[in-house]
This record gives structure tokens, sequence and C-alpha cells, in this order.
């Protein structure tokens, strides 16, 4: 699943602040290692709200400590928000923030209180305190968890906040997203069809249709015919019945 939320301003910042420069974060969410994750985008003009949307949603998904989640994902300010992505895998255990800013030099100063790159027009967003780190390590330790930081592989940062996985029970399959029911009603109406017919009648990219598509397969709710069409299996056609 992919979509792109745009952001209504409410901010008032100064006429320097890095808060109304625009600004996009990406949310992966992986459900399963064996397919492809579910993607959002938080974008706006005002850079401010789009931190707090990506940290609400990222703390909704996640076990992490929610303040630790917040102070990395505010850091996204040091990289000007250069691609930046937030990864939630292992059931919400573990996030991961990515950036193609200027990196971090000195991992082991970044992780002593009072350490900071942070001047005036970062503060208007952050504390800029040079604490955010050192607390998230303060954070993890006491919930028996990890911080990890690496140079990402085309330059910038990647920060790993892991706790430990929650036990008691297999985790659930993610339901349909909004494009896989679209699908899904498409195929029962339709008996079959082919994919650029399902983008058309459904408006999104062939490439999305198809990755969604992909996924339906592997759970075994629809089936490729002879020529590229897809059908609807008894699976598929029960979870039709259940979902409208």
């Amino acid at each position: 699943m992919s979509s792109v939320f745009p952001l209504t301003p409410h901010l008032v910042p100064g006429p320097q602040s890095v808060a109304r420069a625009p600004a996009s974060v990406r949310l992966a969410r992986y459900t399963t290692a064996i397919e492809p994750p579910e993607l959002v985008e938080f974008q706006s003009s005002h850079a401010g709200i789009v931190l707090e949307e990506a940290v609400d949603a990222t703390v909704e998904l996640a076990t992490v400590p929610a303040l630790a989640v917040r102070e990395v994902v505010e850091n996204l300010v040091h990289a000007h928000f250069e691609d930046a992505l937030i990864s939630v895998c292992d059931g919400g255990a573990t996030v991961r923030v990515s950036d193609a800013g200027p990196g971090i030099g000195d991992v082991e100063g970044a992780l002593r209180p009072g350490f900071t790159t942070a001047g005036a027009a970062e503060r208007e967003l952050i504390r800029g305190a040079g604490a955010g780190l050192p607390l998230v390590a303060s954070l993890l330790a006491n919930a028996a968890g990890q911080l990890d930081i690496q140079p990402n592989l085309a330059g910038g940062a990647v920060v790993t906040l892991a706790v430990p996985v929650e036990t008691g029970g297999a985790a659930p399959v993610a339901g349909p997203s909004d494009l896989q029911r679209a699908i899904l009603a498409l195929l029962l109406e339709l008996e079959s069809a082919a994919p650029d017919m399902l983008a058309r009648e459904t408006g999104s990219p062939l490439a999305a249709c198809g990755r969604e598509l992909a996924v339906l397969e592997h759970r075994g709710l629809v089936v490729r015919g002879p020529a590229r069409e897809r059908t609807l299996t008894d699976a598929g056609r029960e979870l039709v019945a259940a979902l409208f």
C-alpha cells in the first residue's frame, strides 16, 4: 500500500524558521518478512507538521518507547529531511530512521549530553540541547533494548531503535489495504481482469496495482491466468463477502 497525506499548515513560524520549509517523511510498515511494506508519505510546506504527523503515526505502530521515537524522528531536521524514511519492523519492536543528510560524523560525541549541531533555525522545531540521543540510549537501556547508529549507503545516517519482540502468539496478518479492497471488489464484479484494466478502474498507477496484486497472490486470494488476467480464489471470494 502506498499513500500520500498532504497536511494542512497550522504553525506560524518565524521568517527564517526551519518549520516553514517544505518537508516529506515516508513511513514503511513491514508486516511480514516476505511481503513489501505498507508505505505512506507525510508532506507539507511546514516541516513541524510533518514531524508531528510522522511521530504520531510511528508511535501508534511501535512498541519502542514513544519518547525515543520522537527524539530520533526530530533529528531529521539536521538532515533537512533528505530522503527521510521511517521503517517499522518486527511487529513494532524495531524502528529504523534513515536519511541522506550530512550524517553523524562523531557518533560517540552525539551520545554525550551537550554535543549538538543545532542552530537557531533548527531550534524553531527541536530543543537543540544535545540531549536527544543520550536520552534515547537511556530509554532503550531501561527497556532492555538497543540503539544502533550507522552511516547510510549513499550518505546520511541510519538510526535503529530496537526493543525485545513481544511474545504472546503470532502477530496478526494485516488486513487488505484500500487499494487491495478495490481490486478484490472489481474482480468479484468482473470475474477476471488484467492489471492495466484494474489500474484504470481503481485510478491507481500500474506499478502500485501490480504490487498489490502480487501481495494478494501471495496470500492466496488471487490467481494469475494464462493471459495475465487475475481471478479471485475461493478464499478471495470468502474475504470479499466478509468485507462487503
